[in-house]
């Protein structure tokens, strides 16, 4: 059935899809979708909750694989995600599209994934910058979610466009952001390191 509703949901958008059309998909009648799901936007927030994990997955197994170095990670995470979306147009319109447009429950489970993710990023940037985070000189969580958010509006503008920028075009102009917290903190760290003890 969450196989079934990804095809269906991607193809059509959630506000388009029925039970009839998740039942033809899956080749299954009604009887069994009421059995696991007691709405379409149950079945919608199961396939969504699919996609962020696997997305997830597949970040953690390229950062796994990186070496040690933030713009290093910032560029395999971010291509991970661009490739992961353009992969499959399915995962692209469920996650970006449809998401915040299903209801209200649905938007706190987004958001939910959302925060996961910059959580992921500010746990990267404490390990990166670890002076500037005991300092409190940058708000690891606040930044984290911002390149969050920059992110999700540059991929979810490219899916709508069906993804027809090259792909290393997107991820240079989203990696750009990165970068430029990435510099700002080197350079926070090195004023920091250079203070007098007493202004530190």
């Amino acid at each position: 059935m969450i196989e079934a509703g990804l095809a269906v949901f991607g193809e059509q958008g959630y506000h388009q899809s029925t039970v009839r059309d998740v039942c033809k998909q899956a080749q299954l009648t009604s009887r069994y979708f009421y059995e696991n799901f007691d709405s379409m936007e149950a079945l919608f927030k199961a396939v969504y909750t699919q996609v962020s994990r696997e997305l997830m997955q597949t970040t953690v197994m390229a950062l796994a694989s990186c070496q040690p170095d933030p713009e290093k990670l910032a560029e395999a995470a971010l291509r991970n995600f661009l490739e992961f979306i353009r992969q499959d147009p399915h995962r692209a319109r469920v996650a970006l599209i449809d998401a915040l447009n299903v209801g209200e429950g649905m938007a706190m489970l987004a958001d939910k994934a959302s925060q996961d993710f910059a959580h992921l990023i500010a746990g990267f940037m404490h390990q990166m910058f670890p002076t500037l985070d005991a300092q409190g000189k940058l708000n690891f969580k606040m930044l984290a979610n911002g390149l969050v958010g920059a992110n999700t509006r540059i991929a979810t503008q490219w899916v709508a466009e069906r993804c027809k920028a090259p792909l290393d075009d997107v991820l240079i102009n989203t990696l750009t952001i990165f970068r430029a917290c990435i510099a700002f903190a080197r350079e926070q760290e090195k004023a920091l390191a250079a203070a007098p003890a007493d202004q530190r």
